[in-house]
């Protein structure tokens, strides 16, 4: 069974991120990014069922060679891998497809995230810069007065 191609999600994955790199706002929401990874994994399909139409894998006949007296014992399960090769190697071209595409928008953005100016400003805060009131922390300092009757 020849192996699932990769150039497309590869393609598409390259124009989707050049996408985020140009937008200013470097965020895609999740159906959007669902739509490309399903449209990717459709055009591997397509791919691999051409590469399965114009290059057959090579097949070989029962009996050749010089094991030829041993062929005829396992010819029972002959079909049964054979039958579902293309259907698995088009099932697994578009898994492919989908997930390469997911895997890398999703840790692109989510390293755009974390890395992001706003993130990096965040972090070099400290208390006072967080606008906490300073009559909010004296409270938490305080403890509660009961009053006797």
């Amino acid at each position: 069974m020849p192996q699932a191609p990769i150039i497309i999600p590869a393609i598409i994955a390259g124009i989707t991120l050049g996408s985020l790199l140009v937008s200013q706002k470097h965020s895609m929401s999740k159906k959007k990014i669902l739509a490309v990874a399903i449209i990717s994994g459709i055009l591997n399909f397509g791919n691999a069922y051409l590469v399965y139409q114009l290059f057959p894998p090579p097949t070989f006949s029962r009996g050749a060679g010089q094991f030829s007296q041993y062929s005829g014992q396992f010819s029972q399960y002959r079909g049964a891998g054979g039958a579902g090769s293309e259907s698995m190697f088009y099932l697994t071209s578009f898994a492919v497809g989908f997930l390469l595409v997911l895997a890398i928008v999703g840790i692109a953005l989510t390293y755009a995230h974390v890395k992001s100016p706003k993130a990096a400003e965040d972090e070099d805060k400290t208390e006072d810069e967080l606008n906490i009131p300073e009559d909010e922390e004296e409270k938490t300092d305080e403890e509660p007065k009961i009053e006797k009757s």
